[in-house]
């Protein structure tokens, strides 16, 4: 949900760049850092009124360091004119004692790594850019908060928001059902694959480090309860073993349950509606 806007032309982000948050408010007074933490000065800010838009991005597996994604950012906002009021990493910042006032969205959209965070904030007349990021592992969290410009934010229209990605259903929705397993007919073995859910599955994981999963099976109600529930449960455990074993996923990081056909997607009338109701899920768990 990216617009372009009247007063800055776009900045350039990674391409890999996935808009997973978004929030806008007509007229907002924010407060923005524009000095370091000092133990006696405390941090000096810019409060500044207009309508405010949050953008939170995601650049998944990357190799660049906070600074390198942020020099071309920072300077394509001098040559329009804005004036870098402050740029600071981790303890130049003022280490926690400088993030404790950062107003950061809501996680898991927008995470805080305390050893390794960068901040910038630009001004031009009467608007604001305020950006945040952070690294945890090979993930780079991004919250870039606009105010006072008009349409909306500063990224490339063509950064293409990820509401319907895998990672987004997950989060948004707090579980996601793993739709393309097949396996061994009445048996939790489970097919050679690859399956793309486990793929990307496994990939939110090592790039979430701090989410764990609960794996939770689902059957039909053909049969006994307590058989279906030890067949759900099975199968549940041949998805967390080959996410541990075959995607290098910590063990302690996943778990698998069984609950038979206590909790059906639809009635039980059909195969189409079976088959739709045997299913694993992933529960997302977050600290």
């Amino acid at each position: 949900m990216c617009f372009m806007n009247t007063n800055v032309a776009a900045i350039d982000l990674p391409s890999s760049a996935k808009l997973v948050a978004s929030d806008q408010s007509d007229t907002k007074n924010i407060s923005l850092a524009l000095s370091s933490w000092d133990r006696e000065r405390g941090i000096s800010r810019l409060n500044i009124t207009g309508k405010t838009v949050t953008n939170v991005y995601q650049i998944d597996g990357t190799s660049l360091t906070l600074d390198q994604m942020f020099k071309p950012i920072i300077d394509d906002l001098e040559n329009r004119k804005f004036s870098v009021e402050l740029y600071c990493n981790t303890q130049v910042c003022g280490g926690f004692n400088f993030r404790k006032n950062l107003e950061i969205f809501k996680p898991p959209f927008m995470l805080i790594n305390v050893a390794n965070y960068s901040v910038v904030t630009a001004k031009k007349d009467n608007t604001a850019v305020s950006l945040i990021a952070s690294k945890l592992g090979t993930t780079i969290y991004l919250q870039v908060v606009s105010i006072g410009i008009n349409e909306n934010d500063l990224i490339q229209p063509d950064i293409k928001s990820e509401t319907n990605s895998f990672s987004f259903t997950l989060i948004n929705e707090g579980a996601i059902v793993l739709d393309d397993l097949i396996y061994r007919s009445g048996s939790s073995t489970l097919g050679d694959g690859p399956f793309n859910s486990l793929l990307e599955l496994a990939r939110f994981l090592k790039s979430t480090p701090t989410a764990s999963i609960i794996l939770v099976g689902h059957s039909d109600s053909t049969g006994e309860l307590s058989q279906n529930i030890e067949l759900s449960k099975n199968r549940a455990q041949a998805v967390a073993d080959r996410l541990i074993n075959s995607h290098s996923i910590d063990q302690s990081r996943i778990s698998a349950e069984g609950i038979g056909f206590l909790s059906p997607k639809t009635n039980n009338s059909t195969e189409i509606s079976r088959k739709k109701n045997r299913r694993v899920e992933a529960v997302l768990i977050l600290p």
